[in-house]
């Protein structure tokens, strides 16, 4: 699926659920990979250990919270690998679980800028890298922003969507520099993010599961095996396209 030459991948929120299956499939000698966390170090290292050479994989653990500190961390990883052929964004969060009428202002901007104006400005830098030999962006969105976002989480629906947006313009106005951007939509994944986040017990997520038309949770490892697809060598004439995983929701 790739050609011969080390990838160079950079993947924000690489100790998420659907990040660790991505880097697992990734285990080998085809790539470099910078592996960003903010909170998920101790998941990184555990995956890491004994099973990577480490002068293959590099762990960057940065709050995204400012312009610059997403700059920073694209140049931190491009001095390291001598290149940068791939960005995925799969780094997100809901700051507060509530209902939108109730969400006040500073919960608000804090969603926004996790969810969508980090990664505008992480790709900034990326796209600037890439613009001399092209490469690959693939950004993260939610299928539910398609339809309004969640009640309890419309911020972060808001700005899943600008993340569609800014994926599109990306491909637009990379194509002449052979700069890829695409966008998955994943509906209902089996990941921490409904329990330790969304607080959703056992039975609400079981309920939930059982509204898409194939009547159950997707996976993080479906989710990482179509990254893998829409990364590699194989799809290098899809562009600025939005792929929902989602078992039918929806429809």
């Amino acid at each position: 699926l790739f050609n011969m030459k080390k990838k160079k991948i950079l993947i924000t929120g690489a100790s998420s659920d659907i990040g660790l299956q991505l880097i697992n499939k990734l285990n080998n000698k085809n790539f470099i990979i910078g592996a960003h966390c903010f909170k998920g170090k101790k998941r990184l290292i555990s995956l890491i250990n004994n099973r990577f050479d480490k002068k293959n994989i590099k762990i960057f653990s940065k709050n995204l919270n400012t312009r610059n500190r997403c700059i920073q961390l694209v140049k931190r990883f491009h001095k390291w690998s001598k290149g940068l052929d791939i960005f995925i964004q799969l780094h997100g969060n809901v700051s507060k679980v509530t209902d939108w009428k109730n969400l006040d202002q500073k919960n608000f901007t804090k969603d926004i800028h996790v969810n969508l104006s980090s990664s505008f400005f992480l790709s900034q830098e990326a796209f600037k890298i890439m613009q001399k030999k092209g490469g690959k962006l693939l950004f993260t969105s939610t299928s539910s922003a398609l339809h309004g976002g969640g009640t309890n989480s419309m911020a972060y629906g808001l700005a899943k969507s600008g993340l569609i947006s800014l994926s599109k313009g990306i491909a637009r106005d990379g194509g002449k520099y052979n700069i890829i951007s695409n966008c998955i939509a994943p509906g209902f994944i089996n990941t921490r993010f409904h329990t330790k986040v969304m607080k959703r017990t056992q039975k609400q997520i079981k309920k939930r599961a059982k509204l898409n038309s194939l009547n159950k949770a997707g996976s993080p490892t479906e989710i990482a095996d179509l990254i893998f697809y829409i990364i590699s060598d194989k799809s290098n004439f899809i562009t600025g396209q939005v792929i929902n995983v989602d078992g039918g929701d929806w429809i």
